[in-house]
């Protein structure tokens, strides 16, 4: 079940809504909480029914790990993270080890066929956090029906942000937050039905571009100049409006029941520099590596050597985070050399080498976020490899191509450099428990406010959306 497809618009979210509110006014909010619950279970269970176990598994172990880590102190901690970890490269890596070593030893090791639970690079995080922040005494074990919402909570359970315990158990425990259900169905369907049109009028719709020009790449077809920046601007397209459209459904259906997640997106594509960047782009994510790894191993606090070197490795291991493949950890190792490169620049101009011309920043850095989107996306180095000669030059201009991609590019730069994110639109009603982790630079222009002019407009849009969501693809952020 996506949030985009119609059992989802059609059936589980109106029943999940009424249930909810009625049961809060009959029952109270405890029993409201576990309308929630099951109703996250069952959204959780769609999609593979084999998997519910293990979500419950992983909760109950965490769970019951925290309450020892607080009894007996963090010298425990090792052995919950690397549980989880565990738990994560059998079922993400299993495969990719087994492939390398056949490449390796030329041997002929059978691969398991292990299907990947859905969320599961997601909750797994998420808990680790959750440990750690136990052991640091900066959240406690807390309620288990509590805990178990926390990581059900089906608006962010999929694909993130990646939630901490400590912001959202107050939340969950606080009994006056749903008290006003006509701003919450306003603010929440507003701000649902901005990522509702991103994903299905914008990403839905650039998505056949992209997987035009990367299958012909994957099948040994000569990619052109023309085709080949069609098919990397159409992916950079795609894949920011599918995500930051997931993450404004998230937000919007979080707010609808009364609580407040945080802010995922900020323009990533208004970036001055690669470092900015991932200040801004899947925002939860970026501060679980520095918080969680780049931190713990030494920061900036050894010398400039060490600094770049951890870099690096953090931007490895999240590209690999991402998708058991080669390409991935490319990927992550190019925005590791393009953070050394920022932090390198930024020590020998201290005074702001980045806002000095700052649209040639952000041209340059969206250059290079969407040629890096390049080996995100293809399958294999041979694709990436062609499409990045034609994106050069190397294979000639090639014939004039259709101007519908090109055309769908100007439509995202237009949205991206020239309208207000969703940050800044909702500005007024977004609460600070969502701003904790971003450092939030709000853009000029359009403010929602609840008026009937917005109403009007976001349920024209909103009608729109929902009419075309028969024929529509999963979040490209589900894979992970």
């Amino acid at each position: 079940m996506i949030f985009s497809g119609p059992a989802f618009l059609y059936m589980f979210l109106p029943l999940t809504l009424i249930s909810f509110y009625f049961v809060r006014r009959s029952f109270g909010h405890r029993a409201s909480l576990y309308v929630l619950g099951i109703a996250s279970v069952i959204f959780y269970s769609w999609w593979d029914i084999r998997f519910t176990p293990l979500i419950f598994t992983s909760i109950i172990f965490n769970y019951f790990w925290a309450k020892i880590i607080r009894a007996r102190g963090g010298k425990w901690l090792g052995v919950g993270v690397a549980a989880n970890l565990i738990l994560l490269g059998i079922f993400k890596y299993t495969d990719f080890f087994i492939q390398n070593i056949n490449s390796i030893t030329k041997w002929n090791l059978a691969e398991t066929g292990i299907a990947l639970p859905l969320a599961i690079s997601f909750f797994t995080f998420q808990q680790i956090a959750y440990l750690v922040d136990v052991s640091r005494r900066k959240t406690d074990p807390g309620d288990p029906g509590i805990y178990s919402l926390f990581v059900l909570f089906f608006p962010q359970l999929i694909a993130g942000p990646i939630v901490h315990h400590k912001n959202m158990a107050p939340q969950y425990q606080d009994q006056s937050r749903q008290i006003d259900i006509s701003a919450n169905l306003a603010i929440g369907f507003s701000i649902f039905a901005v990522g509702l049109a991103k994903k299905i009028l914008l990403a839905d719709n650039m998505a056949p571009f992209a997987t035009e020009v990367f299958d012909q790449a994957q099948h040994g077809a000569t990619i052109d100049f023309w085709t080949g920046w069609a098919g990397a601007l159409a992916y950079s397209f795609q894949i920011f409006f599918d995500f930051s459209g997931y993450s404004d459904m998230a937000m919007g259906l979080a707010k609808l029941f009364g609580f407040q997640i945080p802010v995922n997106f900020n323009a990533p594509y208004r970036a001055k520099s690669v470092t900015d960047f991932w200040r801004r782009w899947h925002i939860t994510l970026s501060h679980f590596l520095r918080d969680y790894l780049y931190i713990p191993l030494g920061g900036n606090r050894q010398g400039k050597v060490r600094q770049m070197a951890n870099l690096a490795i953090v931007m490895l291991l999240g590209g690999l985070w991402h998708g058991a493949a080669w390409t991935f950890v490319v990927w992550g190792g190019l925005h590791g050399l393009g953070l050394v490169w920022c932090r390198w620049l930024e020590g020998m101009f201290p005074k702001g080498v980045f806002h000095k011309i700052p649209a040639l920043s952000i041209l340059s850095t969206f250059l290079f976020v969407t040629i890096t989107w390049v080996f995100f996306r293809a399958e294999s180095f041979s694709a990436a490899s062609e499409i990045l000669s034609g994106m050069a030059g190397l294979n000639g201009l090639g014939p004039i191509p259709d101007d519908e991609p090109f055309i769908a590019a100007a439509l995202g730069l237009f949205i991206v450099w020239c309208l207000p994110d969703t940050v800044s639109f909702f500005k007024n009603v977004i609460e600070e428990p969502a701003l904790q982790t971003a450092r939030v630079e709000f853009q000029g222009g359009l403010r929602w406010s609840p008026s009937r002019r917005w109403a009007i407009i976001l349920g024209l849009i909103l009608f729109i959306a929902m009419v075309n969501v028969w024929s529509v693809s999963e979040f490209i952020y589900y894979n992970f």
